[in-house]
């Protein structure tokens, strides 16, 4: 390795700090990765860095974004494809120990040393929660460049920064596409969800809640389930304010048909609908939200009327008949 140059501690803790407020500021990965793939080199003392993602169906690496002076060989780089036993080939420490390694001349593949004109690639894995999501390579096209330790801790620093921007990308798209599914099925097997807290007050109520009872969930929200929408039972019974209370209702214990409750929409008339109760845990299993969903029953299903007036309308309009 060669001496240790200006990179003084202050700058480097400068640097850091300014990709973490970076990679936090940006709302695309791809600008995030382009923005790494820029700076890094700068950091340094090389002209070309890359990153590659890991693709864990076709076990291979692909190259995200690049940044180097030579537009012809950007170009092949941009379409890299590294097997994952390739990457292990030339070092076990990058995947097995996800460890950074400086790989030489004479041990760096074909399509690496000739293709793209590589002499020494520092490699570095990119890991998040005890998994390789990527890879960082950094060179220099004008001729051999080793590193100092303080500069692989650097990009060590950065290679962090980026793993974590990119596992949080994949939570993001995760939890987008399990909300995606939810309303898919919610669309199949339900006419609506309402969501709860614990004490049974209502956090929102998604698009086809808002259509079958007419009211918005900036209406209602933080109001308690029995009072936002006047349920009751086919008796007329109202559905209990205390939590507890509500829960033994809409969730009994034991019972496998969805219990049959009134809801009045903002139009004052009444709906019958079958309400399947479940609970959104954590993983200690405590008790996050409630989802009520709603199945609109027939009034041939039901065994009474689909939609009834409000009994408070139904009775002024029979005092208008008696006089």
């Amino acid at each position: 390795m060669i001496p240790d140059g200006d990179l003084g501690d202050q700058k480097v803790l400068g640097a850091l700090l300014g990709i973490s407020e970076m990679v936090a500021g940006l709302t695309d990965l791809e600008e995030v990765l382009g923005a790494i793939v820029r700076i890094t080199p700068q950091l340094v003392g090389v002209d070309r860095c890359a990153i590659l993602l890991y693709d864990p169906q076709k076990h291979e690496f692909r190259t995200a974004q690049m940044y180097g002076p030579d537009p012809e060989r950007n170009a092949i780089f941009e379409r890299l494809v590294m097997r994952e036993d390739d990457v292990r080939s030339l070092a076990h420490r990058i995947l097995e120990q996800k460890l950074p390694a400086l790989v030489r001349e004479g041990t760096l593949p074909r399509q690496l040393a000739d293709s793209l004109g590589m002499r020494t690639a520092l490699i570095v894995p990119l890991t998040c929660r005890e998994k390789v999501l990527g890879i960082m390579t950094l060179d220099h096209t004008r001729g051999l460049r080793l590193f100092t330790s303080k500069q692989i801790n650097v990009v060590m620093g950065v290679a962090q920064q980026v793993a974590i921007a990119i596992d949080n990308f994949g939570l993001k798209a995760d939890a987008a596409r399990a909300e995606e599914r939810l309303r898919v099925t919610a669309e199949i097997l339900a006419d609506g969800l309402i969501t709860l807290s614990q004490s049974y007050r209502i956090v929102a109520i998604d698009a086809m809640a808002e259509k079958l009872l007419l009211w918005k969930t900036g209406e209602v929200a933080g109001k308690s389930l029995a009072d936002a929408f006047a349920v009751t039972d086919r008796d007329g019974v109202r559905l209990p304010e205390a939590p507890a209370a509500a829960d033994l209702v809409l969730h009994p214990p034991g019972r496998r048909d969805p219990p049959l409750m009134y809801f009045r929409r903002k139009d004052g008339a009444r709906i019958l609908c079958a309400v399947h109760t479940a609970y959104v845990r954590d993983n200690l299993e405590r008790v996050l939200d409630v989802v009520c969903a709603l199945r609109r029953v027939s009034s041939v299903d039901g065994g009474g009327a689909d939609a009834l007036p409000d009994p408070a309308s139904r009775r002024i309009v029979n005092a208008g008949a008696v006089g």
